[in-house]
C-alpha cells in the first residue's frame, strides 16, 4: 500500500448533511487514499419523504430504475458528468442512491450504515461494527475515521507552539449532552467536576477539556463552578468560544474520557490508539444497538464503560484494564478492501 505511483480512482462521496455519516465517510476516503490517488466529489442528496423507503428498498430489490428519475426520489446536487469508480455513503437514508448510483453506472460501492430492507447482496462492501458477518459485510473493531498517528502529532505539535509547556502528563475529557439515551441532570454535571477534581490529584495529572453542542451553557457553568482551576490545562466551552480541538487534544493525552452519548467521539478516540473510559450519566438507556456496540468494545477491552459517580474508584493499576487499539484502522481497512474489491 505504498507503491510510489498509485493508480486515481474517481469517488463519488453521497451525503445526507448529518455530522456522524460525514466523519465516516472521510474515514473511508482516508483509508482509500492508502491505496490510490482520490478524485472526489461530494454529492448532497436528501431523501423527499420518509415513506419513499419501503417503495425504494422493493423497487431496487427487484430492478435497476433509470438513473434520471433519482429526482423523484431525492433532493440535492446534480449528478457530475464524469462516472465514478467507486460510491461511498454512509448513514440508512444515503444507502438507496448509493446502490442506485453505484449499479447504474457501473462502480464499486462502499457503505456505511443500516440496509433499511435492502438486499445486501447489491452492495460491494458494508462496512459494520457487528462481528464475523458474511460478504458483502466488513467487521470492524472502530468505525471508519480520518485520523492517524500522524495527523494527531501534528495537531499536538500545534497546540504546543501556541500554549505553555506541559510539566504534567494530560488527560482529556470529552463532554457531550443529552442523546442516545443519556439525560443529563444538574446533579450529573456536579459529580462529573467533583470526580475529575479526584482524579487529578490522585494521578497527578492535568485535564483538557471539550464541551460540545449538545452540552449547553447551564451545564458548562455548573462545570465550572466546581472545577478546580488549577487543574485545567485548556478547555472548550462550546456555548461560548468553539473550536475544533479534539485531534490535538487526542494527540496530547494518554488517557481519553467520553461521553457515552457520542458514538463518534468514542470511536475518534479509539482510533487515535488511545485508552478510553466511557462514562453515563444517572439516567441512561440507550436503545440496542448502541449499547450493543458499548458492550462489544468494552468485552474486547477497548474501553472500560463506568457510571460518572465512580470514575474516581480506578486504581494505580488501570493502565492495565485500559488497552488502546494496536494497530492503525485506516491501514486496516484499506486493506480489507484492498482485498474485497480491488485484488
Amino acid at each position: 500500500m505504498t507503491d510510489t505511483l498509485k493508480q486515481t480512482k474517481k469517488v463519488w462521496v453521497i451525503s445526507d448533511g448529518v455530522p456522524g455519516h460525514f466523519n465516516q465517510s472521510k474515514g473511508v476516503l482516508f483509508a482509500l487514499q492508502h491505496l490510490f490517488e482520490l478524485d472526489v466529489c461530494w454529492i448532497d442528496l436528501k431523501l423527499n419523504q420518509g415513506f419513499l423507503r419501503r417503495p425504494l428498498s422493493w423497487l431496487l430489490n427487484s430492478t435497476l430504475p433509470d438513473l434520471n428519475k433519482l429526482h423523484y426520489f431525492y433532493r440535492g446536487d446534480v449528478l457530475p458528468q464524469q462516472s465514478p469508480d467507486i460510491v461511498v455513503g454512509a448513514g440508512g437514508n444515503t444507502a438507496y442512491a448509493v446502490i442506485w448510483i453505484s449499479k447504474a453506472l457501473h462502480a464499486k460501492s462502499i457503505f456505511c450504515g443500516s440496509l433499511r430492507h435492502l438486499n445486501a447482496k447489491l452492495f460491494d462492501a458494508i462496512l459494520v461494527l457487528e462481528p464475523d458477518l458474511d460478504k458483502p459485510f466488513i467487521s470492524l473493531d472502530v468505525s471508519p475515521m480520518a485520523i492517524d498517528q500522524q495527523v494527531l502529532a501534528q495537531q499536538a505539535e500545534q497546540w504546543r507552539n501556541e500554549h505553555a509547556v506541559l510539566t504534567k502528563p494530560v488527560w482529556t475529557m470529552l463532554i457531550g449532552g443529552n442523546g442516545a439515551g443519556a439525560i443529563y441532570q444538574d446533579s450529573d454535571w456536579k459529580i462529573l467536576a467533583e470526580q475529575m477534581n479526584q482524579l487529578a490529584h490522585q494521578f497527578d495529572i492535568r485535564w483538557l477539556i471539550s464541551t460540545s453542542r449538545r452540552t449547553g451553557g447551564q451545564a458548562e457553568n455548573i462545570l465550572k463552578q466546581h472545577l478546580n482551576d488549577d487543574i485545567i490545562i485548556d478547555a472548550v466551552w462550546w456555548s461560548e468560544a468553539p473550536r475544533q480541538v479534539l485531534h490535538a487534544f487526542l494527540g496530547l493525552s494518554d488517557r481519553v474520557y467520553c461521553g457515552a452519548d457520542s458514538m463518534s467521539m468514542m470511536m475518534e478516540t479509539i482510533s487515535a490508539m488511545r485508552a478510553l473510559v466511557v462514562y453515563y450519566p444517572f439516567e441512561f438507556n440507550p436503545d440496542q444497538r448502541f449499547g450493543g456496540v458499548l458492550q462489544r468494545i468494552e468485552r474486547t477491552e477497548l474501553a472500560t464503560v463506568q457510571p460518572i459517580s465512580d470514575l474516581s474508584n480506578m486504581d494505580q493499576d488501570s493502565e492495565n484494564v485500559l488497552k488502546p487499539l494496536k494497530y492503525e484502522p485506516s491501514e486496516k481497512l484499506a486493506q480489507l478492501l484492498k482485498d474485497r474489491l480491488f485484488s
